[in-house]
Parts: structure tokens; C-alpha cells; sequence
């Protein structure tokens, strides 16, 4: 070989280790460049799903992503408080719902890629009815594609629970049925025996007459009795704020001016009451305070109409000026599957009673626990039918004074 033709081969070979070297370079950096760029898309993913999340977090209602396989893949806040610890993530819909009338709408909806819009009652056992374990919710279902006519097939589900709602309009129907009920019923004894006496000679037996006079005087009670109440009800739930004129007043005297008002009939059922109430007086609105004894102890003797019923009133003050009182009486008490719902407008559970013993509203123990409530307090009921029937009312820092005069 030449002395040319070795420099080429020295030169070209250089270039060719250069070219390599830099061929290493170039990859090496590209690599690094992709590395790089796939961080930052990773990143960039992950922000989105961050972002995806608190958006979905921010809806006030239950929401739920479904894939086209009928698999739970996203949800929200709202949502896990439904399910609590439940492991929801990645699974079926018949896993996550449990409930016929839930999953068969989804599936339908995964199919036919429609929505759905649907109102769904659930048992008491449901998981949806956690929060009214006593009774049936309700919730209002809407169902909706993520892309209508795409091949996705991935579905959304949110969830408004109006249980509230169904109930507030159902106690609404009821009141104005019970109302007409209990109204109609005296109306037409007075109708009838005003239409007797007006006929002629139809006050000639007075003894048939003075009967049908007090007849009628109790039925117009019972109306005046049905309208205070209704008119009572009504104001103390027409705003979550009832305006209380709030003052001192002795509770001992309350108490007194209740068994004043009811001594004719303590008296004619040869009942007793005992009372152990200090004279303290307590910061609060009289004419509630009046109200919620005097229920209370109505109450307790028309429950017990044909025995001598022996009634206790106390109270307790603890040193937080935490007002205690209990009403508790030795009666027929209160059967354990009423006692749940003794609170509520209409229910009564005097139907041990006779059908000619004048009835009550069945609003008296609503507006207790109404007028309670405005004050802060609490109030709650237990029996031992029989033995012993208790209702205690708790109201906090309602002490104000001592009176020891």
C-alpha cells in the first residue's frame, strides 16, 4: 500500500469512529429527550386525572363512571360516602349496587346507549338508605352516555337522593286527609244534632236536649282543639328558625299552671301527680314551655282514661346549666313498635281506646318535639307498657336564675 492510500485509510477510518461516536451521542441525547418528554406527558396525565377528580369531588351529588363492560372505573367523593369502606373501584355493577332495579337500567342504557332518567325507591336495607335506616329512600337516577352513538359505551351515572322531598310531600297529602278526617267528624255530629233540635217540638225533651248541647259543646272544642293545633304546627314548621320570645320564668310555676288546667280531668280519672321541679327559673318562650308540659300530661291521662294514673314530674340541673325534666307515668305505656314514630304529625297509638271517647289531633306530641327543638333541646321517649312510661327533655344552658323567696 501506498504511503495516499494508507493516509486515506488513517482518515476514514477517524471519520468513521467520529461518525459512531457521534451516532452515540445523537441516541444517547434523543433518549434522554424522550425520557424527558415522557415525564412530562406522564405528568401532564396525571394532572389531568388530579384535575378530573376535584371536579368530580366539587359535584354535590354521587357520581359514577362505568365502562363499556359494565365496570366501575371512576366515582366521587359523594359517591365513597355512600359505600364507606367498600372496595367499589374496578368492579361490576351488580358487585357495586346490589339492587335489580339499579343495575338493569345501567345495563339497558350500556346497550341501547340512551339515557335514563328514572325515580328509585329503596328498601330501609338498601345501602342507598343509610341515612334513613327505618324507612324507604328515594332517589332520583339520571343515566347518560359519555358520547352518544360512539363505540366507547362508557356510561355516567349521578345520583340525587330526595327522600326528604317524597317524605315532606307524602306528610303534606297526609295532613290535609287527616285534617278533613278530623274536622268532618264533629261537623256532622253538630250538623245532625242542630238539625234535630231546629225541628219542631225538637227541644220539647229537655233531658234529650241538654244531652245533645253537651254533645255538641264537646265536639266544638275538639274543632277549636284540631285548629289551635293545626295553626300551632304550622307556625313552628314553616321556617327552620321559629322566633321565640325568649324571657326568665319560674319553671315550677309552669308546671302548677298545667295541673291547674287539667284538674277537672285529674280529678275525674282519680289520678295523682307528683311533682319535683326546684323554683328555678329558666330562660325560654312561657307560652312553648306551657305548651310542651301541658301535651305531655294531657297525653299521659288520655292514654289512660280508665285507671288511677299515677304521673311524676322532676327535673335535673347539671353544673353546665344543663336543663333536664323528665314526665313520667305507671300507665299502659308505649307498645315498641310505635314508639319510633310517636313523634310524628298524626300518629297515634290509641287504638286500644273506645270509638266514643273523644280523640285527639295526633299533632300534640309534633308540636312537643317542634317547640323543643326551637329551643335547642332534645327530647326522647321510653316505656316499659305497664310499668313505666318516661319522656325526658334535655334543653342546654337554659338556667338562669334561683328564686328563693
Amino acid at each position: 500500500m501506498t504511503y495516499f492510500a494508507f493516509s486515506c485509510a488513517i482518515v476514514l477510518a477517524c471519520l468513521l469512529v467520529g461518525s459512531i461516536k457521534r451516532q452515540q451521542r445523537l441516541e444517547k441525547e434523543w433518549g434522554r429527550l424522550k425520557k424527558k418528554l415522557g415525564q412530562s406527558e406522564l405528568k401532564h396525565e396525571e394532572d389531568y386525572s388530579l384535575d378530573l377528580q376535584n371536579l368530580l369531588d366539587a359535584l354535590p351529588y354521587p357520581f359514577f363512571s362505568i365502562n363499556k363492560e359494565g365496570v366501575l372505573n371512576r366515582f366521587n367523593s359523594q359517591a365513597r360516602h355512600i359505600f364507606g369502606s367498600r372496595d367499589i373501584l374496578n368492579r361490576s355493577i351488580h358487585q357495586v349496587f346490589l339492587d335489580s332495579a339499579i343495575t338493569s337500567l345501567l345495563s339497558k342504557s350500556l346497550t341501547e346507549l340512551k339515557p335514563y332518567r328514572e325515580i328509585l325507591r329503596f328498601p330501609p336495607d338498601s345501602v342507598f338508605s343509610s341515612q334513613t335506616p327505618d324507612k324507604d329512600s328515594h332517589w332520583e337516577i339520571d343515566i347518560y352516555p359519555l358520547s352518544l352513538g360512539s363505540s366507547s359505551r362508557e356510561i355516567q351515572l349521578m345520583m340525587r337522593d330526595i327522600t326528604a322531598s317524597v317524605h315532606s310531600d307524602q306528610i303534606r297529602q297526609d295532613f290535609v286527609a287527616n285534617a278533613s278526617h278530623e274536622l268532618r267528624t264533629p261537623l256532622s255530629v253538630i250538623s245532625g244534632y242542630l238539625e234535630h233540635l231546629t225541628e219542631e217540638g225538637g227541644l220539647d225533651h229537655k233531658e234529650t236536649s241538654q244531652k245533645m248541647l253537651e254533645t255538641m259543646d264537646r265536639h266544638l272544642v275538639r274543632i277549636n282543639r284540631i285548629v289551635d293545633d293545626m295553626l300551632l304546627i304550622s307556625k313552628l314548621e314553616s321556617d327552620d328558625s321559629v322566633p321565640l320570645n325568649l324571657a326568665p320564668f319560674s319553671i315550677a310555676t309552669c308546671v302548677q299552671d298545667v295541673i291547674e288546667r287539667l284538674d277537672l280531668v285529674i280529678k275525674k280519672q282519680r289520678s295523682t301527680i307528683k311533682v319535683d321541679v326546684p323554683n328555678i327559673q329558666l330562660i325560654g318562650d312561657h307560652f312553648y314551655w306551657t305548651q310542651i308540659l301541658f301535651n305531655l300530661v294531657e297525653n299521659a291521662l288520655k292514654q289512660n282514661p280508665e285507671m288511677q294514673l299515677q304521673i311524676h314530674i322532676y327535673s335535673e340541673l347539671d353544673q353546665d346549666d344543663n336543663f333536664k325534666i323528665h314526665i313520667a307515668d305507671n300507665g299502659i305505656g308505649i307498645p315498641a313498635n310505635d314508639l319510633p314514630f310517636i313523634f310524628k304529625r298524626f300518629y297515634r297509638v290509641e287504638k286500644h281506646h273506645s270509638q266514643t271517647q273523644v280523640k285527639g289531633t295526633g299533632l300534640g306530641l309534633s308540636i312537643v318535639k317542634r317547640a323543643i327543638e326551637a329551643h335547642g333541646g332534645t327530647i326522647t321517649a321510653t316505656s316499659t307498657p305497664g310499668i313505666k312510661t318516661v319522656f325526658s327533655i334535655g334543653i342546654p344552658h337554659a338556667y338562669h336564675d334561683i328564686d328563693n323567696d
